[in-house]
């Protein structure tokens, strides 16, 4: 009953126009042009209807993730083991359902808050992707790796030990790497879990051991040239946005990324050449330096 992916995330706004025109703009993302009754804005990367969620609040922050299983019986099973471990299972109806595009869910909050939506059989959108700043393709899988879902989000978790094990022993998630990144002089000592899913990508969710006011430390999207991430990065700092991390490569998943702040302060990783594991053969691993060279941090207050 493992995770086939991360298949989406729904983001809570307060200028969801200057999301779209980031997502759109910026990272090149497609607007999916549905029409939504409670005023949500939608933005395709590949054949799923959306990937990213926009949706008016009072204030800016991740509302969830949506977590595919691969069909009903895994996806009931993990919903009966949540339930026989004592969380509380909300089923979606079926309106959410057809919003999401989706055959079922169900919602779930995991033990440090974060919120999950687990679901399966999602409705596809054939539509050629039509990138506005000329994307050639995202990374989200393809006929040998299959669907590898539109990224990955890493979540505060400062309850680490129980929501590590909420993760591995009922959600599905495999450890990929343990990192412990060296930290300035009086800086809390920071801890970063990474987990796979049922798919080739080094990780689509990670833990981190503190809180974040956006609720979610920084989610990320990946292209298929580093030329892509240049030209970016280039819109970036063309439109004076915050730049989070200069380009520079991780050790553990090899992506060449850069970090950058959208619009309500949530952190994108915009990346190209993440790594594609056989778990079949792979020891996880722990790490204690974050990168091989560059993302210099600059975080804002």
């Amino acid at each position: 009953m493992g995770v086939a992916s991360i298949g989406y995330v729904r983001i809570a706004s307060t200028d969801t126009a200057a999301w779209m025109s980031f997502g759109t703009e910026i990272l090149g993302l497609m607007d999916a042009g549905r029409e939504d009754a409670a005023g949500a804005r939608f933005l395709r990367m590949d054949d799923h209807p959306f990937r990213f969620m926009i949706e008016p609040a009072e204030a800016d922050k991740l509302l969830a993730c949506g977590l595919e299983y691969r069909d009903r019986e895994d996806w009931q099973a993990v919903c009966d083991a949540l339930t026989a471990a004592g969380h509380f299972v909300t089923p979606g109806d079926s309106d959410e359902a057809k919003r999401r595009c989706v055959s079922n869910f169900a919602t779930v909050t995991d033990p440090s808050g974060n919120v999950l939506e687990l679901y399966y059989g999602r409705l596809l959108d054939y539509r050629p992707l039509v990138s506005p700043v000329g994307i050639s393709e995202f990374i989200t899988g393809d006929e040998s790796t299959g669907d590898m879902g539109f990224g990955h989000a890493v979540l505060p978790a400062p309850h680490t030990e129980t929501t590590l094990s909420f993760y591995t022993d009922i959600i599905g998630l495999g450890l990929s790497d343990d990192l412990y990144p060296p930290m300035p002089e009086g800086a809390p000592e920071s801890r970063v879990i990474f987990m796979h899913a049922d798919n080739p990508r080094q990780h689509s969710l990670a833990l981190y051991n503190q809180p974040h006011p956006a609720a979610v430390v920084h989610l990320m999207v990946e292209v298929a040239t580093l030329d892509e991430v240049g030209m970016a990065l280039d819109r970036v700092q063309k439109a004076g946005l915050p730049l989070l991390a200069t380009l520079g490569r991780h050790i553990n998943d090899n992506m060449c990324s850069f970090y950058v702040l959208a619009p309500g302060g949530i952190a994108v990783e915009y990346g190209y050449d993440g790594l594609l594991v056989n778990w079949d053969n792979y020891v996880p691993t722990v790490s204690t330096e974050g990168d091989v060279w560059g993302h210099e941090y600059s975080f804002p207050g």
